[in-house]
C-alpha cells in the first residue's frame, strides 16, 4: 500500500511540474501579459502590494494567491507564473475527487491526467485566470467536503468549512460548481446519520436557512465580488438556437475557433455514465434472483444429505464456495459518493450540449464551455468505476490509460482563440501618458485596451460612458472599433481641421487612427456627420 501511494505522489508530482512547464511556455512567449484581461491581474497585483487593497472590486482570494508570486518577481511575471503553478495544481484535487467518485487510485489519475492536459485548462490560464485557479480551488473544496463526510471529524468538517468560504471567495464559478455538488453530499451524509430525523431536522434546516441567508447577503452587499442572486440573469442568454458542436469554441466574426474537445468528451461519458447508473436496476433485479435459486438450490441440497439420499448432479459440491458469491460483482459506491456523482454527471451534459450559447465571450455560456474538462474529467472516473469495478486489476490498466492520456495530450505551443498584446498598442498606450487631462475618465470600448491603458498611464478609464459627466469624458478609439476606411473613420480625419473643437489625438506609431483620443465635445460633433444608421450604432456605444 505505501509503494502505491509513493508512486501516485510521484506521477502527480510530475504531472503538475510537466504542465507548470507547458503553461509557463505558452505565457511566456510574449513579454506582455496575454488574453482580454491580460493587463487586469497585475493592476490588482500592483494595488494589492502597494495599498493593501484591490484597485477594482473582483472575488479577492485569487490575487492573494498571487501576490507572493508577484511579491517576488513583478506583478507581470508574478500573475504568469501564479497562473501556471496553480492552473497545473488542478491534478492534485483532480485525483482526490475522482479517486472518491471511481473508487481506487486509477480512476484518480485519469481524472487528474483530463483535468491538467485539458487545452480548456490551459486556456483558462491564459484568457481567464481567476477563473482557472478558481476551478482548483472547487476542486480541493469538494476533495475535503467528500473527506469530511467519510470520516466527520471536527478537524475535517472545520477544514471542509473553510475550503468552501475559500471557492466562495475565489470566483463566482467555483462558489456554485461546490454549492451544486456538495449540497446534496451533505444532506445525504446528514440523512444517513439520522440527522434529518425528529428534532434534528429542525437543527439542521434551520443552520442551513442561517447559511442561506448568509451567503444571500454578502452577495448582496458585493455582487461584483462574490456569487449574488443578480448572477441569475445569466441564465436567461444561457442557450441558443445555433448549434456549436466545438468544445469549448471561441466565437468571432471570421468563424469558430476550436480549442479542444472537452465538451464533447463530457458529453459522450455523461451519456455512458447515466445509461450505466440506470441500466443497474434490471441488472441488480436479476443478479437477486440468480442468488435467490442458488439459496434455494443449496437449501434443496443441504436438506437431501441430512435426509441420506443422494444429491443431483447439477448441485454444487458442500465444501466448495458458493458460485454466486464468488462471482465477480460491481460494488456498489456509498451513498455519498452516488450523490457527489448525479450533480457533475447532468452538468458534463448539460455543458456538452451544443445549443449551449457559446458567442459571448463574457456569458456564461461561454464559461461553462471552457470549464467542461472539470466535469468530464470527473465523469470518466464515474465511468470507470461503473464499467470496469468488476475487474480486480483495474487500477493498474487505468493507472497505463492515464499515463498514454498524459503523453498524448498537450495544449502546443499556442493556442487557438488566445489575445496576444501587440507591441505597437503598447507603444501607443505609453504615447498618451501627459496628453490625458487630470480629471478626465477614459471611455474604451474594449476591456483588454481599457486595462492596458490604465496599467500604461494610471488613468481613471470605464467601459460604459453611463453616469460619468460629460466634462470628464474623453473617448479612446481603437482601430478595429472604428473601422478602417467608414465613416466615422473619415470624420475622425476631418476633426483635425475643424478649429470649433479640440482635434482627436492619434497615438498609435503605425495608423492614424490606430488609438484616438477623442474629447467629449468633438465625439459629439463627429456623431452629428455620420449616416443616420451610424450614428445610432455609436451612440448606443457597442463594446467588446
Amino acid at each position: 500500500m505505501w509503494a502505491a501511494s509513493v508512486a501516485v505522489v510521484a506521477a502527480l508530482t510530475a504531472l503538475i511540474a510537466w504542465s507548470c512547464w507547458q503553461r509557463w511556455q505558452l505565457l511566456a512567449a510574449s513579454p506582455f501579459p496575454l488574453g482580454v484581461d491580460g493587463y487586469f491581474y497585475p493592476l490588482e497585483l500592483r494595488s494589492l502590494l502597494a495599498h493593501g487593497e484591490l484597485q477594482y472590486p473582483a472575488s479577492p482570494l485569487t490575487f492573494y494567491l498571487l501576490a507572493p508570486f508577484a511579491a517576488m518577481t513583478d506583478p507581470i511575471t508574478g500573475a504568469k507564473l501564479g497562473a501556471a503553478v496553480l492552473g497545473a495544481a488542478i491534478a492534485g484535487p483532480a485525483y482526490g475527487v475522482g479517486a472518491r467518485l471511481g473508487g481506487g487510485r486509477g480512476a484518480g489519475l485519469v481524472a487528474a491526467v483530463l483535468a491538467t492536459t485539458s487545452v480548456g485548462s490551459a486556456y483558462l490560464t491564459i484568457e481567464f485566470v481567476k477563473n482557472g485557479i478558481g476551478l482548483t480551488v472547487a476542486l480541493a473544496a469538494l476533495w475535503l467536503v467528500l473527506r469530511a463526510v467519510e470520516r466527520p471529524t471536527r478537524l475535517a468538517m472545520a477544514g471542509a468549512g473553510a475550503a468552501l468560504v475559500a471557492a466562495y471567495a475565489t470566483h463566482k464559478m467555483a462558489g456554485a460548481l461546490v454549492l451544486v455538488v456538495a449540497i446534496p453530499v451533505v444532506l445525504t451524509a446528514a440523512a444517513a446519520h439520522g440527522a434529518l430525523r425528529t428534532r434534528r431536522a429542525i437543527v439542521v434546516g434551520a443552520g442551513l436557512a442561517a447559511i442561506a441567508i448568509a451567503v444571500l447577503a454578502v452577495g448582496a452587499a458585493f455582487p461584483h465580488r462574490v456569487l449574488s442572486v443578480a448572477d441569475a440573469q445569466l441564465v436567461r442568454g444561457l442557450w441558443s438556437r445555433t448549434p456549436h458542436w466545438t468544445a469549448p469554441a471561441l466565437v468571432s466574426r471570421t468563424g469558430e475557433l476550436a480549442i479542444g474537445h472537452d465538451a464533447l468528451l463530457g458529453l459522450g461519458l455523461g451519456l455512458v455514465a447515466l445509461v450505466a447508473r440506470l441500466a443497474p436496476g434490471r441488472a441488480a433485479q436479476l443478479a437477486a434472483r440468480a442468488r435467490a435459486r442458488s439459496a434455494a438450490a443449496w437449501r434443496r441440497v443441504a436438506r437431501r444429505r441430512r435426509s441420506g439420499l443422494p444429491a443431483t448432479r447439477e448441485a454444487p459440491p458442500l465444501d466448495g464456495p458458493d458460485p454466486a458469491a464468488a462471482a465477480p460483482g460491481i460494488a456498489a459506491p456509498p451513498p455519498v459518493v452516488v450523490a457527489a456523482g448525479w450533480p457533475i454527471v447532468v452538468l458534463a451534459i448539460a455543458i456538452g450540449v451544443p445549443f449551449l450559447a457559446v458567442t459571448d465571450r463574457q456569458g456564461l455560456g461561454f464559461r461553462l464551455r471552457i470549464a467542461a474538462f472539470v466535469p468530464a474529467a470527473l465523469t470518466a472516473a464515474i465511468v470507470a468505476r461503473d464499467l470496469l469495478g468488476r475487474y480486480r486489476h483495474r487500477d493498474y490498466g487505468l493507472a497505463g490509460l492515464a499515463l498514454v492520456l498524459a503523453v498524448a495530450r498537450s495544449p502546443g505551443s499556442q493556442l487557438d482563440g488566445e489575445i496576444i498584446t501587440h507591441p505597437a498598442l503598447v507603444t501607443a498606450a505609453q504615447a498618451l501618458n501627459g496628453q490625458i487631462p487630470r480629471d478626465a475618465i477614459l471611455i474604451v470600448p474594449e476591456r483588454h485596451i481599457a486595462f492596458l491603458v490604465a496599467w500604461y498611464t494610471g488613468a481613471t478609464v470605464a467601459i460604459r460612458p453611463d453616469g460619468i459627466p460629460p466634462a470628464h469624458r474623453f473617448r479612446l478609439l481603437p482601430l478595429h472599433f472604428i473601422g478602417a476606411g467608414t465613416a466615422l473613420d473619415h470624420q475622425l480625419m476631418a476633426a483635425r481641421a475643424e478649429p470649433s473643437v479640440p482635434p482627436p489625438l492619434g497615438v498609435h506609431p503605425r495608423h492614424p487612427n490606430g488609438l484616438v483620443l477623442v474629447a467629449e465635445p468633438t465625439w459629439a460633433w463627429i456623431l452629428a456627420r455620420l449616416p443616420d444608421d451610424d450614428r445610432a450604432y455609436f451612440t448606443a456605444w457597442p463594446t467588446i
